[in-house]
């Protein structure tokens, strides 16, 4: 081989291999994670609401996803008012806390640990995780106001065995899939998005920034202030990262159509549309969000940008990718 093909070959070589290590890095900044589908919500209020009937009794059914945001709820005729919301704090506090709420509520009763009580969630027992091979992809929540003699949680139980068995395996293959799969930011990416924010602030000479990195759900990944931030910078930031991971957009076009009254909802609800946070695309995948704030001008959007760009080169900020 002569020597210019030689170093031709070479540098194919070398292109290769820095593609595949870009693309290991890129994979470990990432993990795959699963919720339960809206088919599987319904298969499992069916399989509760069957014994239900057949033994006679009101309930109140909820399904989230592993977040313990709602999936699907529905009620037989009977249950009061009240035991629809019961159903859903079940279904969600079960969710956060990946453990049935009868065992919360035993353990906060004996005082061994009343967090879910003074955090606002339900330790109320009647609501049980989704597990599926190690992993909690969902929860169930029943509420029946005292009228199931007890039947209620039996009733979740054996709805989610019916769904997916004993958890240890990949659900059977129906007619829909039962689970679905997405990417997600692993805390190394948040570490280094929140990182390379810093090292875009001090090369500025930007000060007194908060920076907050989320996952797809809007749970806190990392969280750093840099020299002077005050307490507002750090909240502002979380707010923005949330914001931009409940929305899936920027933060900045949320503040122009709140302000030009084209959609006040994210006001309404209680999200902050505030510039500062960028929800972070790759592919399809929405796999989390990062928020700025405390900064001048646009400085807080620049360093958030500047970290995503940093750390995912090909990712993208805007609208959900078709």
């Amino acid at each position: 081989m002569t020597r210019r093909p030689l170093a031709a070959f070479i540098a194919v070589c070398i292109a290769v291999s820095m593609a595949a290590n870009a693309q290991a890095q890129t994979q470990s900044l990432l993990s795959d994670k699963r919720d339960l589908t809206p088919y599987a919500a319904r298969k499992l209020m069916d399989a509760c609401f069957a014994m239900a009937t057949r033994d006679h009794f009101p309930i109140a059914l909820a399904v989230t996803d592993s977040a313990g945001n709602l999936v699907a709820y529905q009620t037989t005729d009977g249950p009061m008012a009240h035991t629809g919301l019961t159903a859903q704090l079940k279904a969600k506090t079960a969710a956060v806390f990946r453990r049935a709420t009868g065992e919360l509520s035993d353990r906060v009763n004996k005082q061994i640990n009343r967090a879910p009580e003074w955090m606002g969630y339900f330790p109320i027992a009647g609501g049980f995780p989704v597990v599926v091979q190690g992993e909690v992809v969902g929860a169930m929540g029943a509420g029946s106001a005292g009228l199931s003699g007890g039947k209620d949680e039996d009733c979740v139980q054996s709805a989610i065995r019916s769904v997916f068995g004993d958890g240890k395996a990949a659900p059977p293959a129906g007619p829909q899939p039962l689970l679905v799969s997405r990417k997600v930011l692993t805390p190394a990416a948040a570490r280094k998005l929140v990182d390379a924010c810093v090292a875009y602030a001090d090369q500025k000479k930007y000060t007194a920034l908060g920076i907050t990195v989320v996952d797809a759900d809007a749970t806190l990944l990392a969280f750093q202030g840099t020299e002077g931030a005050t307490k507002t910078a750090l909240d502002t930031a979380q707010l923005k990262a949330e914001t931009a991971a409940h929305w899936q957009r920027p933060t900045a076009e949320l503040w122009d159509r709140v302000n030009k009254q084209v959609n006040r909802a994210p006001e309404f609800i209680g999200d902050f549309p505030q510039p500062g946070g960028f929800p972070i695309f790759m592919g399809k995948d929405m796999v989390g969000a990062i928020g700025a704030g405390g900064a001048v001008g646009n400085q807080d959007d620049e360093c958030a940008q500047a970290a995503i760009k940093a750390v995912f080169p090909n990712a993208s900020t805007g609208a959900k990718a078709s």
